[in-house]
């Protein structure tokens, strides 16, 4: 059995509903919005259901905010009758009671059991019971400045904000969005065509169905089988599974049938969507 040594409590048998102030108690990702893979732009509209900042996404009506990005902990200001919103993966819920806490004047509400907050808004911290292990739960903030939102188990006290490494906080995006920056290897499957296939550091969530390529898809290239590259045309998705994905390249023309090749984004971010919650 595990035992809690407190200075001030002294030992203590600790349940599932514990506070603590290790790292990773802090169920939102990307809580300090320092992680931008699709480039969301400052005070951008931003639909319903759209997504903006990695594991973010806008309310039933709308979802703008505005913000100065930094290395750190990023705050941001929602805009008037907009909300953003997070959805906690099934797996990471594993207690029954939760301590929803933030700094700014914007106010949450949140769902048990269920991807859809609803209810009346209330101000930091709010106490939610209720919750099945297991199964997902949900946050949702309203108009006004959002800095450092945690969703930690308990029942009473709101512990320090839990600030993890940028490469921890980027690996747990990823699983939501997997991304490619670089370079993937492919084939020619004719003189125009080719099929690349990009490995995903992280393991998706789910299967992505989709792509999204940032930027301007004629800046990718493709490399011909005399080392220049070749301007695109097209890029496809094909297929994928939670390890990697599969696209095709339609490019100007220049390559050798069956000859292996790369894809490289110059820069730019391809992203595999569908994976999102």
């Amino acid at each position: 059995m595990a035992i809690i040594l407190d200075g001030t409590l002294g030992i203590t048998t600790p349940n599932e509903n514990t506070p603590n102030n290790f790292a990773f108690k802090n169920l939102l990702i990307n809580a300090g919005f320092t992680i931008n893979q699709r480039a969301y732009v400052s005070a951008a509209t931003l639909a319903a259901t759209v997504y903006a900042h990695d594991r973010w996404k806008a309310g039933a009506s709308g979802g703008d905010y505005s913000f100065t990005q930094l290395n750190s902990v990023t705050g941001v200001t929602i805009a008037t009758g907009k909300t953003l919103i997070q959805v906690v993966e099934n797996n990471n819920v594993n207690g029954t009671s939760y301590v929803l806490s933030w700094t700014g004047t914007s106010q949450a509400r949140y769902a048990v059991n269920s991807a859809t907050p609803a209810g009346s808004y209330a101000a930091s911290p709010i106490l939610i019971t209720g919750q099945t292990a297991g199964i997902t739960m949900s946050v949702e903030f309203n108009a006004g400045t959002l800095s450092k939102p945690q969703l930690e188990l308990g029942t009473a006290v709101a512990t320090s904000f839990d600030q993890r490494a940028y490469s921890q906080e980027f690996s747990l995006c990823q699983r939501y969005l997997p991304a490619l920056v670089g370079y993937a290897s492919g084939w020619w499957l004719s003189t125009s065509q080719v099929y690349s296939t990009v490995p995903f550091f992280v393991a998706a969530r789910t299967a992505p169905t989709g792509i999204t390529a940032l930027g301007s898809v004629p800046s990718y290239q493709v490399r011909t089988t005399v080392g220049l590259p070749d301007g695109l045309i097209a890029l496809t998705f094909v297929e994928a599974n939670t390890s990697s994905g599969v696209v095709y390249a339609q490019v100007v023309g220049g390559g050798s049938t069956g000859a292996g090749t790369l894809l490289t984004t110059l820069g730019q971010t391809l992203l595999f969507t569908g994976c999102e919650l």
